[in-house]
């Protein structure tokens, strides 16, 4: 789902539109970055002054209702949009990374879906998320509506240079501190890339995602590891990954093994585990599968709690200015 925003021809309510504008900031599925209702007045704009009366028509026609021009598009956001996010503070980044079809976006899948039943996790409650149209996209597949019944999410696509980032805001149970969490939902094969080359320009994604996380899941798949076939690629792969991991990444780690409810030959999970203690001596090691859906919740409240005591509260309190009972109010702030 990793879906950079990038120029191009783009769909904006059902009707194609030429987007030509060289601001570095400015996408075809938002409002102009500097504020113009007129794209054509703008002087990035390098396209057609103004649409066809034709066009307009047809964009007036096809455009849902319920479209509005805002910054963001609701699905994934990129990494221009995080901008958005300053005004709060900076926001902890929870990366998840590991082989293809390891059980990234199935975990990410588990999490929201564990939020629209239980409404919080590790004693943090959902407080509303800016990507809610990606979540519903990345779940879409495991809800049971008609035929086909359920099934676990597609493949993500490695196509692009950045990572889909998916938001949430959460609200401390103890504090009523809110705090904007991120995670990452990239294809294992910029992992796979960036493992064995880390500097290459086709490992730009992987990287943003290791420079920049509070917290990683590494992810081992154990359905792959009892697979006779995928098994050798699969073991190269993980060893790989754990070994530049261990290497390159300052955040705390836990190695997740994906699918426990699968037994992996002993030898084989020895091996794993063996390089894990080389090369991550520190990382938290954690086991989860869909049977015991504690297992799912208890690794992203590790996670949660690693990517946000990054960022401890300091509780301000404002100096008294004036003896004056009409500015008596004193208040308490948060800084992050």
């Amino acid at each position: 789902m990793a879906v950079p925003r990038t120029s191009g021809p783009t769909h904006r309510g059902g009707h194609c539109l030429k987007f030509k504008c060289s601001h570095e900031s400015c996408f075809p599925d938002t409002t102009c970055a500097l504020g113009h209702n007129n794209r054509a007045e703008c002087e990035h704009w390098t396209g057609d002054a103004q649409p066809s009366e034709q066009d307009l028509e047809s964009a007036r026609s096809e455009r849902p209702e319920s479209t509005s021009d805002i910054p963001w598009n609701g699905y994934v956001l990129g990494t221009s949009d995080l901008t958005i996010l300053g005004g709060r503070g900076r926001p902890a980044v929870i990366g998840l990374i590991g082989p293809p079809d390891s059980g990234k976006t199935s975990l990410l899948t588990y999490l929201y879906m564990w939020l629209l039943e239980h409404g919080e996790v590790a004693g943090w409650s959902f407080a509303g998320s800016w990507t809610l149209g990606g979540w519903e996209s990345v779940v879409q597949y495991s809800r049971w509506t008609s035929e086909p019944p359920p099934s676990f999410p597609p493949h993500t696509s490695s196509s692009g240079r950045h990572p889909g980032i998916l938001h949430l805001t959460l609200r401390s149970q103890a504090t009523g501190r809110l705090r904007d969490v991120l995670l990452t939902d990239a294809p294992g094969e910029w992992f796979n890339q960036w493992s064995r080359s880390p500097n290459s320009s086709s490992s730009e994604g992987a990287r943003w995602v290791i420079e920049r996380a509070d917290a990683l899941l590494l992810l081992v798949d154990t359905g792959a590891l009892s697979d006779r076939e995928k098994l050798p690629a699969t073991r190269r792969a993980t060893r790989d990954l754990m070994e530049r991991v261990g290497a390159q990444a300052s955040c705390r780690t836990a190695v997740v093994w994906t699918k426990d409810d699968v037994a992996a030959p002993d030898a084989v999970t020895k091996m794993i585990e063996t390089a894990s203690g080389e090369f991550m001596p520190a990382a938290q090691t954690m086991r989860t599968t869909i049977k015991d859906p504690d297992t799912i919740e208890a690794c992203f409240a590790w996670a949660i709690e690693a990517a946000t005591a990054k960022f401890p509260m300091q509780i301000e309190q404002e100096p008294r200015l004036s003896h004056d009972p009409f500015q008596a109010l004193r208040r308490f702030y948060e800084r992050h």
